[in-house]
C-alpha cells in the first residue's frame, strides 16, 4: 500500500492529536482554579434533587388528607361531614380544619369545623368576601384535585377542592381548608430533622420573609429554590449546604475534574489512534479486493475472447463440417461478445463511478421501455442458459426521472445475478407503483442469500457464497445501488417468503 493513500488521514490526525494535548494541558492547568465553579454546580444539582424530594413529601402529605376527605365525606349526603369525618377529624385529618359543601356558585351548602366559634366565625367571614373568588367553579372537571393558597391580612391559607356530579345532576365542590399554622409547627419540623450531617432548610413566602427554618441569607450563592407546584405554590423551599459537606462536595468535585479532563484527552488521542488503525485495515482489505476484481476480469475477458477467437479462426479457415455447425459456431461468438460487452459495460461505469464522474443524464421518461429494453438485451443469454424470465408488470407507470441506459444497464445486472445463483430456475421480473415510487424487482428460485451476506450484496467487489464456482466480477450489484441512489432511490434484498431471493430497487415518482 503506498503511503500517499495516507496523506489525508495525517492531515486529520495529527491536528487532531496536536489538539488533543493541548486540551490536556490547558485543562490540566485550569483544573485547580475551577474547581470551586464546578464544586458549585455539583452541589447545587444535589441540593435540588434534595429539595425536590422534600417538597414532594410535603405535597404527598397535604394530598393524603385530601384523599381522606373525599374517603369520608359524601357530597350526595352533606350530614356525613358532622358523623364521619368531625369525629375522625382529629387522628385522620389533623391539619384540616375545616370542610365545607358548596355549590358551583360558590355558595354555601354545609359545612363543619374543629375550630372555636370565634375562629369558625372568622374564616367563614374570609372564606366568603375573598377566598371563595379564588375558586375556579366556573369549568369544573368531575374529582380533579385543586389547590388555592393565598395571603391575606398576613396569614396563609391553603384550601383544597375538588368537583363532585351529584345523583340530583348539580355539581358540587368539597372544599377542605389546611392549617397552614399546623403544618408549620408540627409537619415542617418532622420532616426537616436537623443534625450535622443534613443541609440546611427554610421556607419562604413570596416577600422573602421566612416562614419556618433559619435565614439562609449569609450562605448566598449556594441556596438552592424549589418552589411547591400545586399546593402551597406561593411559598418556595431554600437548601443550603453546612460548611463541612460543601468542603467535601468541592473536593470531590476538583478529583473528578483534574481526573476526569486528562482522561478523556487521552480517549481524543486513543480513539484517533484506533480510527487511524481501523482505516489502513480497510484500504488493505480494498486493495487486495481490488487485486481479486483484477485477476476476475481478466479470467472473464481471457475466457470468452480464446472461445470467439477459436470458433472464428474454424469459421475463417471452413473447418466446418455443415450448416448446422456453421450457425452453432456463429452462436456461440454472439453468446461470448455479449459477456464481453456486458463485462466491459458494467467495468467502464465502476470507473467512472470510482472517479468521480456524474455519467447519468436523468431526463422524464416510462422505466417500463427502459426495462424491456434490458429484457431484450438479455432475452439471447436466457435462452442459452435455458432460464425462463417471466415479466410482470401493470399497463400504465407513472413517469420517472431516469437516465434509461443506466436502469438498462441495472436491470441487466438484476437479471444476470439471478440466473447466477438462481441454478438454473425461473426468474421474475416484476414492475410495481408504490405510493411514491416505482419499484423493479428481481426474483430467482434458488437457495437464497445467507443472512450474513444480505447486508453485503451491495459491496463492491463482495460475492456471496455458492456450492459451485460463479463467473462475474462482484460490481454488478454495487453498480445497481450507485445508480438507484444516483436517481434518488435505493436498491434492496430480501429472501422470498417461498424460497429464492429478491433483489431490486426503487426509483421516486416525478413530480408534477
Amino acid at each position: 500500500m503506498e503511503s500517499g493513500s495516507f496523506r489525508p488521514l495525517y492531515l486529520i490526525l495529527v491536528p487532531a492529536i496536536l489538539v488533543a494535548a493541548g486540551i490536556l494541558g490547558f485543562y490540566t492547568f485550569r483544573s485547580a482554579r475551577e474547581h470551586t465553579q464546578l464544586g458549585e454546580q455539583t452541589i447545587a444539582q444535589s441540593l435540588l434533587s434534595v429539595a425536590q424530594h422534600r417538597v414532594e413529601s410535603i405535597e404527598r402529605y397535604i394530598d393524603v388528607a385530601d384523599r381522606t376527605i373525599a374517603r369520608l365525606v359524601d357530597p350526595n349526603d352533606s350530614s356525613t361531614l358532622d358523623t364521619e369525618w368531625l369525629p375522625q377529624s382529629s387522628t385522620q385529618t389533623p391539619g384540616i380544619t375545616s370542610v365545607l359543601l358548596i355549590d358551583q356558585d360558590g355558595n354555601l351548602i354545609q359545612w363543619a369545623s374543629r375550630q372555636d366559634k370565634k375562629a369558625r366565625r372568622a374564616f367563614l367571614r374570609i372564606f366568603r368576601q375573598q377566598l371563595v373568588e379564588s375558586l375556579e367553579l366556573d369549568s369544573p372537571e368531575p374529582h380533579l384535585l385543586r389547590h388555592s393558597h393565598e395571603q391575606i391580612t398576613g396569614t396563609s391559607y391553603l384550601l383544597s377542592y375538588r368537583a363532585y356530579a351529584t345523583l340530583a345532576g348539580q355539581i358540587t365542590y368539597i372544599v377542605a381548608h389546611h392549617d397552614t399554622r399546623y403544618l408549620v409547627d408540627q409537619v415542617f419540623p418532622m420532616m426537616f430533622v436537623a443534625d450535622e450531617t443534613a443541609p440546611l432548610y427554610n421556607i419562604v413566602d413570596e416577600g422573602n420573609h421566612v416562614v419556618f427554618g433559619p435565614d439562609l441569607s449569609e450562605v448566598g450563592v449556594y441556596t438552592v429554590a424549589h418552589r411547591f407546584p400545586t399546593t402551597l405554590y406561593r411559598w418556595r423551599l431554600q437548601v443550603a449546604p453546612r460548611q463541612a459537606a460543601l468542603l467535601q462536595a468541592q473536593g470531590r468535585s476538583l478529583m473528578r475534574g483534574e481526573t476526569a479532563l486528562p482522561l478523556m484527552s487521552f480517549a481524543i488521542i486513543l480513539l484517533s489512534a484506533v480510527f487511524f488503525i481501523y482505516a489502513a485495515e480497510k484500504e488493505r482489505r480494498l486493495n487486495v479486493l481490488k487485486s481479486e476484481l483484477m485477476a476476475n476480469v481478466s479470467h472473464e475477458l481471457k475466457t470468452p475472447l480464446s472461445v470467439v477467437r477459436m470458433f472464428a479462426d474454424m469459421l475463417r479457415s471452413g473447418r466446418v463440417p455443415n450448416e448446422e455447425r456453421r450457425v452453432e459456431y456463429l452462436d456461440i461468438i454472439c453468446r461470448e461478445s455479449e459477456r464481453l460487452t456486458s463485462l466491459i459495460d458494467n467495468m467502464l461505469d465502476f470507473s467512472a463511478l470510482e472517479g468521480g464522474k456524474g455519467p447519468y443524464h436523468l431526463r422524464r421518461g416510462d422505466i417500463g421501455d427502459a426495462v424491456d429494453r434490458a429484457l431484450d438485451a438479455f432475452r439471447y443469454r436466457s435462452e442459452q442458459d435455458g432460464v425462463e424470465i417471466h415479466l410482470q408488470r401493470e399497463e400504465e407507470l407513472p413517469p420517472v426521472l431516469i437516465d434509461p441506459e443506466a436502469i438498462a444497464l441495472a436491470v441487466i445486472n438484476l437479471l444476470d445475478n439471478a440466473v447466477k445463483y438462481g441454478g438454473q430456475t425461473p426468474v421474475e421480473l416484476e414492475l410495481t407503483t408504490k405510493r411514491s415510487s416505482v419499484d423493479v424487482a428481481v426474483r430467482d428460485h434458488g437457495p437464497g442469500i445467507p443472512s450474513d451476506s444480505l447486508r453485503r450484496v451491495f459491496e463492491r467487489f463482495y460475492r456471496g457464497p455458492h456450492a459451485n464456482p460463479t463467473r462475474g466480477s462482484g460490481i454488478g450489484l454495487s453498480l445497481v445501488k450507485n445508480i438507484a441512489q444516483a436517481h434518488g432511490g435505493r436498491a434492496w434484498a430480501k429472501n422470498a417468503a417461498g424460497g429464492g431471493a429478491v433483489v431490486g430497487f426503487s426509483i421516486p415518482i416525478a413530480g408534477g
